[in-house]
């Protein structure tokens, strides 16, 4: 009988904390493939890895009890696959200015960035029209300005650039945990309207507007990011999932984030078959902020 061949796959990822960017202990997260009976393997540093699987296609859940849960449909070939979410472990700048200076090439911020963990030399940088260099020089944690750069060539004033530490998927924190102490939160209920209320579970909140100016969704290689302000006056607020979220089975939902310079923010609730709600919050910092929507049908 002639030798059969099976090729098998594997997948493998790292699961971060949101704010800290910390890779996530094996104790505080899981990770389970639906429909398989396969155990993954856990490092410390959040890392985790499936082997021997059939290609084809499966549903990667992540779960913790801090934190949101997630799931993936993927796809595997016969080649092993690293799963990510681009954008979630990464600092992405808006350039104030370059300049090239004895053989230094360099970007300056528009605003200073404080970084949990840095991001070593060697690190991929992607900007806009297909510009794409590496990081010169490391970023050490804390206060940081400017990037050196093997590469300006080409990069405009006014440009977004995403500085990339590594392939992983960011963990949002659940709304029933307590979140960091320098986190500010807006929580609350959507609820159908009337007497009889009811839980919307799946209703998108998001924000639609920080400081009274509108925000606004750039595309940088692939990836959307929330900004606010025109200029040099531009600022990131985070990825678009960072403004967005969905509402649980119990009507709850939760949006966060660490600036101590967003005083108030405008919430949209949203529901095929309701009417969009809106309201406007002014936010105390470092607390936990309610506004609560009754949503009505069309």
């Amino acid at each position: 009988m002639p030798d059969i061949l099976t090729l098998k796959a594997s997948l493998a990822g790292q699961i971060i904390e949101d704010v800290s960017f910390e890779g996530l202990n094996p104790s505080q997260y899981a990770v389970a493939l639906a429909g398989s009976r396969r155990e993954p393997r856990y490092k410390d540093g959040g890392f985790f890895v499936f082997n021997d699987l059939l290609p084809g296609d499966y549903k990667l859940q992540i779960f913790g009890e801090r934190y949101q849960r997630q799931e993936f449909n993927v796809t595997l070939p016969f080649a092993p696959v690293v799963l990510e979410q681009p954008g979630d472990n990464e600092l992405a700048v808006v350039v104030k200015n370059t300049s090239t200076q004895g053989g230094v090439n360099k970007i300056n911020f528009n605003e200073a960035v404080s970084l949990r963990q840095g991001i070593r030399k060697g690190s991929t940088v992607i900007g806009p029209a297909g510009f794409n260099t590496k990081l010169a020089a490391s970023l050490d944690a804390g206060k940081v300005k400017s990037a050196n750069l093997l590469t300006v060539a080409g990069l405009a004033n006014g440009s977004i650039v995403r500085i990339i530490r590594n392939k992983s998927i960011r963990l949002r924190f659940d709304p029933y945990h307590p979140a960091p102490p320098e986190i500010t939160s807006v929580v609350g209920k959507v609820i159908t309207a009337g007497q009889q209320a009811r839980a919307l579970a799946g209703a998108k909140a998001r924000i639609t507007q920080v400081n009274a100016a509108n925000v606004a969704l750039e595309t940088v290689a692939g990836v959307k990011l929330a900004t606010v302000g025109t200029g040099n006056n531009k600022i990131i607020l985070g990825t678009e999932r960072d403004l967005m979220t969905f509402v649980n089975q119990n009507g709850d939902y939760c949006l966060y984030f660490n600036r101590a310079d967003i005083l108030s923010v405008t919430v949209e609730t949203s529901l095929n078959g309701f009417q969009t709600a809106t309201q406007t919050k002014n936010l105390i910092a470092r607390a936990r902020n309610r506004a609560d929507f009754p949503l009505t049908k069309v």
